[in-house]
């Protein structure tokens, strides 16, 4: 049985989470280099001292917001994997997961790469740092399981040589590739790509295809497949994303961000 927070307890998971908040809507809207403490403090209410009580460097706090919406990505993930359908279908609504994801946190991936380098892990919180790793291995867990049962099913033959890990991996470089072309827009005069979306989603079925996984994209219509995911398991978060009823992804922004917090 789980015991109820004290009062002081719940004070400080309040503040906390105010905290979070406040970090993410400037990280959202002015980047990572806007995340001070002095800021968050003012923002919030609270002494600098008090900010430090919870998070022990700006490093810190911004792992500390990576972290809760990386366990979010997880977390969607997860539910995707539980789509009512053959294997491949399943694997295409992580695919949805991962576009609602790249909608609601458009930023996530950049700051996570800036984070990771070494000369700022360093002054990152050992616990938060392990949560990180621990929540792509969860999302790198659900591709892996659907792809076992693809073979175990029989909709999957891999060929000598080829892996499950190959499968999860080629997919996985698509999806962080799709974040870095779309952060690469930001440097440009004339973006050659302003949703790299929709392009993801097509390569990932040749991918697929290229592997034989059945259905294959040619006798399957996985965009009604997709439509399906959003509408059955993620109608709440496709609303806030802005997904229109034909699928398309209009990207969120940071006032859409606060219209999500009740996801966080």
């Amino acid at each position: 049985m789980v015991r109820p927070l004290s009062p002081k307890q719940q004070e400080i998971r309040d503040r906390e989470a105010r905290i979070l908040d406040e970090a993410q809507t400037v990280l959202l809207a002015r980047g990572a280099g806007a995340v001070t403490m002095d800021r968050m403090a003012t923002a919030v209410g609270v002494s600098k001292g008090t900010v430090y009580q919870h998070f022990s460097s700006k490093e810190d706090l911004l792992a500390a917001v990576l972290l809760r919406s990386a366990d979010i990505r997880a977390r969607l993930f997860e539910r995707a994997a539980s789509f009512p359908g053959q294997s491949r279908e399943r694997m295409s609504a992580v695919g949805a997961a991962a576009e609602l994801f790249f909608a609601l946190y458009p930023q996530h991936e950049q700051a996570e790469r800036a984070i990771k380098a070494a000369s700022i892990a360093e002054k990152i919180d050992a616990g938060r740092a392990a949560g990180l790793e621990a929540c792509t291995f969860r999302c790198f867990g659900v591709a892996t399981r659907i792809v076992r049962d693809a073979i175990a099913s029989g909709d999957l033959v891999l060929a000598p040589g080829q892996t499950v890990e190959q499968v999860c991996v080629g997919l996985w470089n698509l999806y962080t590739g799709a974040f870095l072309m779309r952060d690469l827009e930001n440097f440009i005069d004339e973006p050659v790509v302003t949703d790299p979306m929709p392009i993801l989603m097509a390569n990932a079925q040749v991918f697929l295809d290229g592997f034989g996984w059945q259905p294959l994209s040619s006798a399957h219509d996985y965009g009604e497949t997709h439509q399906r995911v959003l509408n059955e398991i993620f109608p709440d978060e496709a609303g806030l994303a802005g997904l229109d009823a034909a699928g398309g992804m209009a990207v969120a922004s940071p006032a859409g961000a606060a219209r999500r917090s009740h996801l966080d």
